[in-house]
């Protein structure tokens, strides 16, 4: 297995964790709205990123059985 594919994911799962964690802080505050947005969109793009990671994982561990 890919060892940067795994770098990859686990990276996207920890980037995604701190952004969840800041929007949990954000709208128990008074956050602007367009720092919510940025953070949604942000949280879309590394979701994407993890899907695209897990999947490249799978593929990998599909060519290796």
């Amino acid at each position: 297995m890919d060892v940067s594919a795994d770098s990859s994911s686990a990276r996207a799962r920890s980037i995604l964790d701190d952004l969840i964690r800041q929007r949990k802080l954000m709208h128990g505050s008074d956050a602007d709205a367009s720092l919510i947005e940025a953070n949604r969109l942000g949280i879309m793009y590394w979701q994407w990123q993890l899907s695209r990671a897990l999947s490249v994982e799978r593929e990998q561990s599909g060519a290796a059985a």
